[in-house]
């Protein structure tokens, strides 16, 4: 016997189309997406009680929400200005950067172990270097350290380090150092500039 084809002009029987199957039909696939989904509206129970995730974010906004609000301003102001002067970070840029932070740890603690005791993630601290590399690469030439600078910090701070052994070390450590106090400043005055004129305009 030949089998009957299934074809767009196909009509299924009216009765499995009646309101009562229909509203039993999606009554089950309610339960199935409230099953699927359960985890993620409900994130905790005590004693049978539940706390939704509805919960947790307002608590979290109420707390937390104007600061990292902030943060994300800042952010967005400074990714903003960054690539109007034609910088952009890359991933190998990053992931150089990151390199160059798990050698300076010597072993002591992996990456991830510094970053959990900071509370970070490798995400958000990839972001972290996105900006910090941002933040650099803007000041690079207003950030430049002299040798001369070098010598005069060394001789006024003698006693910060009485183990150095390893002086052409000792020097590369201190020009970072001083590197990363210049541009601080140039990038608080910059920045606190750019804020004034931006347009931010916020909801919480």
């Amino acid at each position: 016997m030949p089998v009957k084809k299934i074809t767009s002009k196909t009509k299924f029987p009216s009765s499995l189309l009646t309101p009562k199957n229909l509203i039993i039909g999606g009554l089950i696939i309610l339960a199935l997406l409230f099953i699927v989904a359960r985890n993620y509206f409900i994130v905790a129970t005590v004693n049978g009680q539940p706390i939704s995730r509805f919960e947790l974010n307002a608590r979290l906004n109420q707390q937390f929400g104007t600061s990292v609000l902030d943060q994300l301003v800042n952010e967005r102001l400074l990714m903003g200005a960054a690539r109007q002067q034609g910088i952009f970070i890359t991933s190998q840029e990053i992931d150089e950067k990151i390199k160059e932070i798990e050698k300076s740890l010597d072993g002591k603690m992996s990456l991830e172990q510094a970053l959990s005791l900071q509370g970070l993630n490798p995400s958000t601290f990839r972001k972290q270097m996105e900006l910090q590399l941002s933040i650099e690469k803007i000041f690079a030439k207003d950030g430049t350290v002299s040798a001369t600078e070098i010598d005069e910090y060394l001789k006024n701070n003698q006693n910060l380090f009485p183990e150095a052994t390893d002086p052409a070390k000792l020097k590369t450590e201190v020009e970072g150092f001083l590197k990363q106090q210049k541009i601080s400043k140039l990038y608080e005055e910059w920045f606190n500039k750019i804020k004034k004129d931006a347009k931010v305009s916020k909801n919480i």
